[in-house]
């Protein structure tokens, strides 16, 4: 298994952050999703638990349930299906208030399932998860402050 594990504090409103890097429909607007399809909402809310949605982009086609999801400070998720084939074994964003604005924290741990080169592969498809996670949080980041 290997880990993504990102920290960034964008200069927001903690429930801002929250709302907008939960709501997977936010990353239509980022150049290298293709598609993002809510395919089942949340119990609570239309993106928290219990909600199954897939993100599709060049690299990686990703089914995802939100398994905890506490405004505005925590959504737990993990990936069921995804192509090429990875066992997630724990993703997470985690948001706190600091004086800047809000701290967050994007983990995921995962590897690919593959019966030749696993580790190679996996090796490789950890750059693409980080920065699918930092152009997500750029475009966070831009959007709560305006900028276009």
């Amino acid at each position: 298994m290997r880990t993504v594990d990102i920290e960034r504090t964008i200069p927001a409103d903690v429930t801002d952050v929250f709302e907008w890097l939960t709501d997977a429909t936010n990353y239509r607007r980022i150049s290298v999703v293709r598609r993002v399809t809510l395919v089942r909402p949340g119990d609570d809310h239309c993106h928290g638990s219990g909600a199954v949605r897939v993100v599709v982009t060049p690299l990686l086609r990703l089914t995802e349930e939100i398994v905890e999801y506490r405004p505005p400070t925590l959504m737990r998720y993990r990936i069921t299906r995804s192509t090429p084939p990875l066992r997630h074994d724990e993703g997470f964003m985690s948001f706190r208030s600091v004086p800047e604005g809000t701290r967050v924290r994007w983990f995921s741990r995962f590897e690919v399932a593959s019966p030749i080169l696993a580790g190679v592969c996996t090796l490789a498809m950890v750059p693409v998860v980080a920065g699918g996670f930092q152009m997500t949080m750029d475009r966070a980041e831009r959007e709560l402050l305006g900028i276009r």
